[in-house]
């Protein structure tokens, strides 16, 4: 069964070490470990829309940081480090999508001969980004986590197609215990097994992820 690697300190130091463009290794076992929680945690703070860019823009930047040393363990937890890396970028997508319909809300004006009222600049200048407290930041990442989790042992490891829609109907979908046991032809005590058996593993995966060895989680 295929987990999320363990993220230690000697794996971002290998990290650190690696040259402009140079893959490794130890650069597919960190993105393995946190691409899907950077996703989650962006889609849970800016919805769908522009998710697969922040995943790729903060893991770029991710990699700069940990070559120039510009994380280190004084700065507090990595995954608030980290977290706060992707508020930012959801923060500055916002930006550009509010500038963007700006730009389209002025055009049409212009072309009607009336006018938007404020500025693109002023449009953009006018976002600030929000404050979350340090505690809210820790069960933000600890959902997005919980939600990679799901993902990874739905869609990675080795289950049955029966046992995950079983376990998306009854956990996820919050059907009716009677009504999945039926739909499936087993017994209600199996669709329990499965439950019991699938949240294991996703209990295992999301601990190995945020309490991976080298980061003060």
């Amino acid at each position: 069964m295929s987990t999320f690697p363990v993220t230690s300190v000697t794996l971002i130091a290998k990290i650190k070490d690696l040259g402009p463009g140079e893959d490794s290794a130890e650069w597919v076992r960190f993105w393995d470990s946190y691409s899907l929680a950077i996703r989650q945690f962006a889609v849970m703070k800016g919805g769908e829309e522009n998710a697969d860019d922040i995943v790729m823009q903060v893991l770029a930047k991710l990699v700069e940081v940990l070559r120039s040393g510009q994380y280190t363990p004084e700065k507090g937890k990595f995954h608030s480090y980290l977290a706060t890396m992707i508020v930012n970028e959801v923060h500055m997508a916002h930006r550009k999508d509010m500038a963007r319909a700006a730009d389209r809300k002025v055009s049409i004006d212009s072309s009607l001969g009336g006018s938007s009222g404020e500025s693109n600049q002023t449009v953009a200048d006018t976002l600030v980004a929000p404050t979350v407290s340090p505690d809210q930041i820790d069960e933000d990442w600890r959902q997005a986590v919980l939600k990679s989790a799901v993902e990874h042992v739905l869609t990675k490891t080795a289950l049955s197609e029966r046992d995950r829609n079983v376990y998306r109907d009854y956990a996820l979908a919050g059907k009716d215990i009677s009504e999945v046991a039926e739909k499936y032809g087993i017994s209600r005590n199996y669709v329990s097994q499965i439950k019991l058996r699938i949240d294991k593993r996703i209990v295992s995966v999301g601990r190995s992820l945020v309490s991976g060895g080298g980061f003060p989680l």
